[in-house]
């Protein structure tokens, strides 16, 4: 925005707070939490099956999970990174249109707009 151009957090934040309000500080909270909480969870968790599925199929063949710690890693790590991926592409598309301009939606009325624009596969693009 060209009205801070120039100016310091220490000037441009009081500024903010009294154009906008300070609730306003954290309107993007909900669209940020809907994009976080998947993706942490997704990954977390995906990793953690994948890696215990890997050593036991690696057990099962005589491998000790020394020789190939390393491996199940990458392999745990870039599964994992997938399903994050796609957990999250919802909350990223509430995010961006949160973001995309001053339409004066709330939470629920931006989900509402990406619904009405082309239902559930619209979360998805």
């Amino acid at each position: 925005d060209t009205e801070y151009k120039g100016l310091s957090l220490m000037q441009s934040l009081p500024k903010l707070i009294k154009e906008d309000g300070f609730l306003n500080l954290f309107g993007g909270i909900w669209a940020m939490l809907s994009k976080q909480v998947p993706y942490t969870m997704a990954k977390q968790v995906s990793f953690d099956i994948v890696a215990t599925a890997l050593y036991a199929i690696f057990a099962a063949k005589g491998l000790e999970a020394v020789d190939i710690k390393w491996v199940v890693s990458v392999l745990a790590a870039f599964v994992a990174s997938i399903f994050a991926c796609i957990s999250s592409q919802p909350g990223d598309m509430i995010l961006t249109e949160t973001y995309k301009g001053k339409s004066g939606n709330n939470f629920f009325g931006v989900i509402g707009n990406i619904h009405k624009s082309g239902g559930v596969p619209a979360f998805f693009t």
